[in-house]
């Protein structure tokens, strides 16, 4: 959207709350207000002056859980590593002993 025209902001509100809507769930997601359910990504960079900026991942928070972007550790209620992923110990397993 953004490389059609729209503004950062009108494009983040599109994939936002408009798509919510769109999918007849707006009452409940699309935008940060009381009740609704909120999972979020926190940017290291501003997507308003540069839309490319949403890449820029530093945190995600799911179900009141804050994890680092980096490698999915719990940051916050508690600290803990990340389990190893699925496609990681496939990986490993695919390609067989060193």
């Amino acid at each position: 959207m953004a490389s059609g025209g729209f503004t950062p902001l009108e494009a983040l509100r599109l994939a936002t709350a408009n798509g919510a809507d769109a999918i007849g769930l707006g009452a409940q997601l699309g935008s940060v207000e009381v009740g609704k359910l909120a999972d979020l990504n926190v940017l290291d960079r501003n997507p308003l002056e540069n839309i490319r900026n949403t890449v820029a991942l530093k945190y995600v928070m799911k179900n009141g859980r804050l994890y680092d972007a980096s490698d999915l550790s719990e940051v916050w209620p508690r600290k803990r590593s990340a389990e190893p992923t699925w496609w990681v110990t496939e990986a490993v397993k695919a390609a067989g002993p060193p």
